[in-house]
């Protein structure tokens, strides 16, 4: 969604200025595919679906407990960065859910960062009526609001690079989830 191409293309100048990695992860069906390689004609290094016909009807924390998953498989990851909130709930919560499920400190509203260091990050939250610059230890969830850079375009040969690649997908089985961690919270006594 638009709010995450705002997150990507802050990860992506991040990366450009401090090296590293940008991995692209995504919960959803099969259909995602063109999306992602949409993210690493943009630039992103790697990605990955996290599909299975059993994530299909989970709620905003139980989709934060199957990231929360993926990511500490992956291991060595230092910053998460979403979209202030999606464009089918627009509640806003999958960032702060994911940050609890990790147990990582959060910025929500990240309109700019001013700086990155190997144990910290120091950002402005561009709240309502109000600008706060605030810092954070790392690993850390960052959400980030409209406006905080402009996505780029990918070029036509970027786009045909990737327009083949294959994008690897893993099932509940492949993170090792029960079916508790695919309750809904509203479910849970």
């Amino acid at each position: 969604n638009l709010f995450d191409e705002y997150a990507l293309e802050e990860a992506l100048l991040l990366n450009e200025k401090h090296g590293g990695q940008v991995t692209v992860l995504s919960l959803g069906n099969e259909d995602w595919k063109e999306q992602m390689r949409r993210a690493l004609a943009m630039g992103a290094t790697d990605s990955l679906l996290l599909s299975d016909s059993a994530f299909e009807k989970l709620d905003v924390i139980a989709s934060a407990r199957v990231t929360a998953a993926a990511i500490r498989k992956l291991g060595n990851v230092d910053l998460i960065m979403c979209g202030r909130n999606s464009t089918d709930d627009e509640s806003g919560a999958f960032g702060p859910a994911l940050a609890r499920s990790l147990g990582w400190p959060q910025l929500t509203y990240v309109g700019k960062i001013a700086d990155v260091a190997p144990s910290k990050i120091v950002a402005e939250r561009h709240l309502e009526e109000q600008i706060e610059t605030v810092e954070s230890s790392l690993p850390a969830v960052l959400t980030l609001v409209k406006g905080t850079n402009e996505p780029r375009y990918p070029s036509l040969l970027r786009i045909r690079k990737v327009a083949k690649a294959e994008i690897p997908i893993w099932s509940a089985v492949d993170l090792g989830l029960s079916a508790d961690d695919l309750t809904p919270a509203t479910t849970l006594a």
